[in-house]
């Protein structure tokens, strides 16, 4: 008997053994799909960062004229996209010289385009909506304008744009210098980090 139960303790003691050792494994196909999912949330994700707005952060903003832009100052600007869509939220904040909040923007931005380089936003309490057209230079330098053309509907808000672009009140050529809204400098954005 003593030999039965040695082989029998052997044999329980060698089937634990084995038994520990695939414990907390996962099987082949399991593993593959979990693979498989991980890859699909992964282009997903990329897919939806592809999708935001360029010039999505928080910048401090300066004025631009003759070719050279002011060392920013107090003004902050934020653009925030949505995940997955083509709106998001405009926040600017114009700060006097005694650091104190003088204007407020805070505006939904009702669609933006990355290939054309605009959005268009409608102010919180506004039913207007207006166009912010921005630019970057070879220096990676990001200017924006805002062209103040508020109307009634994004269609009347894109034609007004496309006709000052056409007549030439608005154009990116030298954005330091001009074409904001007629002869006007863009203004130039630093991110903050």
């Amino acid at each position: 008997m003593k030999t039965i139960f040695k082989l029998t303790l052997v044999m329980l003691c060698t089937l634990a053994i084995s038994g520990c050792a695939d414990t907390g494994k996962v099987d082949k196909s399991v593993a593959d799909n979990n693979l498989a999912l991980g890859l699909l949330k992964t282009v997903e994700s990329s897919t939806k960062e592809a999708g935001q707005i360029e010039i999505r952060g928080t910048y401090l903003q300066a004025s631009c004229s003759a070719g050279s832009c002011n060392t920013p100052g107090s003004n902050t600007v934020s653009i925030q996209s949505n995940y997955g869509t083509s709106t998001g939220y405009l926040y600017v904040d114009y700060v006097n010289g005694a650091g104190t909040s003088t204007y407020r923007v805070n505006a939904e931005i009702v669609e933006f385009s990355n290939t054309d380089r605009v959005l268009y936003y409608k102010p919180k309490n506004s039913a207007n909506i207006s166009a912010l057209i921005w630019t970057i230079t070879e220096a990676k330098e990001i200017l924006i304008c805002d062209v103040f053309n508020g109307k009634p509907t994004l269609a009347e808000t894109k034609t007004d744009l496309n006709s000052r672009k056409a007549s030439g009140t608005v154009y990116t050529t030298n954005p330091k210098s001009a074409g904001c809204n007629g002869s006007f400098a863009f203004n130039f954005l630093t991110r903050t980090f």
